[in-house]
């Protein structure tokens, strides 16, 4: 069975009784974010004289515009987000084709350098028959 948190709060000076699955702190905050906002919207010139049906919308409409907001916010930080995971992706791509390029020159270095030598031994060698002759 699921245990629910059950709490009272005070939302613009009435007391409410909340039950949920979340914790109390977490209810708490909710309910006090709500009231706070009710407070901003009172604070407002004119917002006393509207209708409460009216401040209803308004606060609804106040916290609908803020998620908005923090879920473009969101989108925003997913989308960068994404965007610097593919160029991190792309970078270790470059990174590991230019490791690649590097031990290809390596090795034909070593190639270079056993040629040369080898060509440096047949030189002395050609040198000397040349000398003995």
């Amino acid at each position: 069975m699921e245990n629910k948190a059950k709490l009272s709060v005070v939302i613009d000076g009435k007391v409410y009784m909340l039950s949920g699955g979340s914790s109390e702190t977490y209810m708490q905050k909710i309910a006090s974010y709500v009231d706070n906002k009710i407070r901003e919207l009172k604070s407002v010139n004119g917002y006393q004289k509207l209708s409460p049906d009216y401040r209803n919308i308004l606060l609804a409409l106040n916290l609908a515009e803020e998620l908005f907001k923090v879920q473009d916010e969101k989108d925003v930080s997913s989308r960068e987000y994404r965007e610097k995971e593919e160029e991190i992706y792309r970078l270790k791509q470059d990174l590991v084709e230019k490791d690649m390029r590097i031990e290809t020159a390596n090795r034909l270095v070593i190639e270079y350098k056993t040629k040369v030598n080898e060509l440096q031994k047949r030189i002395i060698e050609l040198e000397t028959r040349h000398e003995l002759s």
